[in-house]
């Protein structure tokens, strides 16, 4: 033994015997010993300190790569309100109408309705009479003889009425419901129940009921009349020509009819067939309070409409 080891690392004199160089705290050989395989490191001529900080300086690097990467393709959300381009924004809402573009020529304005057509509701079918009637008294009457007979149709169709009359109209929907289930052939059952939900203007209600009291009284003009006027009420017109012509062909001398038909056909674009109707009214009622209102409006409709083609 020579008494000094030569470190591999750094090239220091280190006493033999020694487990690690003083200086660079590499493992020294063992005199004797045959030689170890030289790490990767050592053939490039760098220590093990130098190699693990190299090691770290690379790994911060891939790091830094990595989260550049990630940023370039995650899009950055603006957590700052900003204004809509110009070509994309919506058209403006305001006086023009309802998704109109600003700089759109105005809408023409929507032609009010020239009549309120009303319900024809036949006073027997409501259990109501022309002459005064004290539906507080009937509504006791009733209450007290629903007391012996709970499930008795009739009473409960006239107690419905009774409220009807008093104007509890939501007290009355469930005695009507309640009668048309215990006896649902009952075309006035059906039909009352329909006026007070379209008095609550409950429209799809009141045309489901209105059908089936039509179709257990098919030939009654005032049930189909109400049928077709409640669907033009809930803005169904195409179906409410339907209904209003099967009205006209059971009540042909009906003024009222031909007027509401006519409103109808308007709404969908029926201007000819519409302009007909309002001149067949005008022949039924020549004289009738609204005849120069009807005339006046048939005259604007056939201005609107272009000339015929020869």
């Amino acid at each position: 033994m020579s008494g000094f080891v030569v470190c591999p690392a750094c090239g220091a004199r280190i006493k033999a015997g020694r487990g690690h160089c003083l200086r660079c705290f590499e493992t020294l050989p063992v005199e004797g010993a045959p030689d170890e395989p030289q790490p990767w490191y050592r053939s490039l001529q760098l220590s093990q300190g130098t190699t693990l900080i190299v090691g770290v300086a690379l790994t911060l690097a891939a790091l830094l790569l990595s989260a550049l990467i990630w940023e370039r393709a995650t899009p950055t959300v603006d957590d700052v309100a900003r204004p809509v381009p110009s070509s994309a924004r919506t058209p403006a809402v305001g006086a023009r109408g309802r998704g109109q573009a600003a700089d759109a020529p105005p809408l023409p304005p929507m032609r009010a309705p020239i009549l309120e057509p009303g319900f024809v509701g036949a006073p027997k079918a409501r259990g109501a009479t022309t002459g005064t009637v004290d539906f507080a008294a009937a509504k006791a009457a009733h209450e007290q003889a629903l007391a012996k007979r709970p499930d008795d149709p009739e009473t409960l169709n006239k107690l419905g009425e009774a409220l009807v009359g008093l104007g509890n109209i939501d007290e009355a929907i469930p005695r009507f419901e309640r009668a048309a289930t215990l006896a649902p052939d009952r075309w006035a059952y059906h039909f009352n129940l329909a006026h007070a939900a379209s008095q609550l203007l409950l429209w799809d209600r009141a045309v489901a009921e209105f059908r089936r009291a039509a179709v257990l009284s098919p030939t009654d003009f005032a049930t189909q009349f109400d049928l077709a006027l409640a669907l033009h009420k809930k803005g169904d017109d195409n179906a409410a020509v339907t209904e209003f012509e099967k009205a006209n062909k059971l009540g042909p001398g009906e003024a009222k009819v031909q007027v509401a038909l006519a409103m109808s056909l308007e709404k969908v674009g029926r201007i000819p067939d519409a302009v007909r109707a309002y001149q067949r009214f005008l022949e039924i009622e020549p004289g009738a309070p609204d005849a120069e209102k009807v005339k006046a409006h048939v005259e604007s409709l056939g201005s609107a409409q272009p000339p015929a083609r020869p």
